[in-house]
Protein backbone atom coordinates (compact mmCIF):
# COMPACT_ATOMS: atom_id res chain seq x y z
CA UNK A 1 0.00 0.00 0.00
CA UNK A 2 2.04 2.96 -1.25
CA UNK A 3 1.04 5.84 -2.07
CA UNK A 4 0.13 4.54 -5.73
CA UNK A 5 -2.56 2.69 -4.72
CA UNK A 6 -5.55 4.43 -4.15
CA UNK A 7 -9.24 2.83 -2.57
CA UNK A 8 -10.75 0.05 -4.89
CA UNK A 9 -7.57 -0.15 -6.70
CA UNK A 10 -5.41 -1.82 -4.08
CA UNK A 11 -3.23 -3.94 -6.39
CA UNK A 12 -5.21 -7.02 -5.37
CA UNK A 13 -7.17 -9.60 -7.31
CA UNK A 14 -9.96 -8.57 -9.32
CA UNK A 15 -13.26 -9.27 -7.61
CA UNK A 16 -16.02 -11.55 -9.65
CA UNK A 17 -19.43 -11.93 -9.36
CA UNK A 18 -20.37 -8.66 -7.77
CA UNK A 19 -23.22 -6.93 -9.70
CA UNK A 20 -24.31 -3.32 -8.38
CA UNK A 21 -27.74 -1.48 -9.41
CA UNK A 22 -28.15 2.11 -9.40
CA UNK A 23 -30.91 4.59 -9.83
CA UNK A 24 -30.86 7.37 -11.52
CA UNK A 25 -31.19 10.64 -9.36
CA UNK A 26 -33.64 12.23 -11.82
CA UNK A 27 -36.13 8.84 -11.19
CA UNK A 28 -35.61 8.53 -7.45
CA UNK A 29 -38.92 10.37 -5.55
CA UNK A 30 -36.90 10.88 -2.53
CA UNK A 31 -39.59 12.78 -1.22
CA UNK A 32 -42.59 10.59 -2.18
CA UNK A 33 -45.53 10.52 0.44
CA UNK A 34 -43.19 12.95 2.35
CA UNK A 35 -46.34 15.69 2.93
CA UNK A 36 -48.97 13.10 2.58
CA UNK A 37 -47.62 10.18 5.12
CA UNK A 38 -44.93 11.92 7.10
CA UNK A 39 -46.99 14.58 9.13
CA UNK A 40 -49.26 11.77 10.46
CA UNK A 41 -46.58 9.04 11.01
CA UNK A 42 -44.72 11.80 13.17
CA UNK A 43 -47.98 12.65 15.19
CA UNK A 44 -48.18 8.64 15.55
CA UNK A 45 -44.32 8.73 16.91
CA UNK A 46 -44.43 11.57 19.25
CA UNK A 47 -47.85 9.79 20.51
CA UNK A 48 -45.97 6.66 21.22
CA UNK A 49 -43.34 8.68 23.12
CA UNK A 50 -45.26 10.48 25.12
CA UNK A 51 -45.65 7.84 27.88
CA UNK A 52 -41.96 7.30 28.45
CA UNK A 53 -41.05 10.97 28.04
CA UNK A 54 -43.75 12.95 29.55
CA UNK A 55 -43.50 12.17 33.33
CA UNK A 56 -39.51 12.57 33.15
CA UNK A 57 -40.52 16.14 31.48
CA UNK A 58 -43.52 17.04 33.90
CA UNK A 59 -41.60 15.80 37.30
CA UNK A 60 -38.42 17.85 36.70
CA UNK A 61 -40.02 20.80 35.60
CA UNK A 62 -42.20 20.58 39.13
CA UNK A 63 -38.78 20.42 41.32
CA UNK A 64 -36.70 23.16 38.66
CA UNK A 65 -39.89 25.49 39.52
CA UNK A 66 -40.74 24.51 43.27
CA UNK A 67 -36.77 25.11 44.25
CA UNK A 68 -36.56 28.29 42.03
CA UNK A 69 -39.49 29.88 43.88
CA UNK A 70 -37.71 28.59 47.62
CA UNK A 71 -34.61 29.80 45.94
CA UNK A 72 -35.93 33.27 45.33
CA UNK A 73 -37.55 33.05 49.04
CA UNK A 74 -34.32 32.56 50.90
CA UNK A 75 -32.61 35.44 49.03
CA UNK A 76 -35.63 38.06 49.97
CA UNK A 77 -36.48 40.52 52.96
CA UNK A 78 -39.61 38.77 53.68
CA UNK A 79 -37.10 35.17 54.73
CA UNK A 80 -34.78 37.65 56.57
CA UNK A 81 -37.49 39.18 58.52
CA UNK A 82 -38.63 35.68 59.14
CA UNK A 83 -35.53 34.40 60.54
CA UNK A 84 -34.56 37.20 62.61
CA UNK A 85 -37.90 36.54 64.02
CA UNK A 86 -37.72 32.73 64.76
CA UNK A 87 -34.03 33.63 66.05
CA UNK A 88 -35.24 36.09 68.48
CA UNK A 89 -38.41 33.58 69.77
CA UNK A 90 -35.25 31.40 70.12
CA UNK A 91 -33.29 33.23 72.29
CA UNK A 92 -36.39 34.33 75.03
Amino acid sequence: MGGESWWGNMGGPVQKGIITYSVSSYRQRVFAGAFKHGIFNVFRRTMSQAPYVGPPVIFGYLIYSTYTKKHEFLHSKAERIQYISRSTAISK
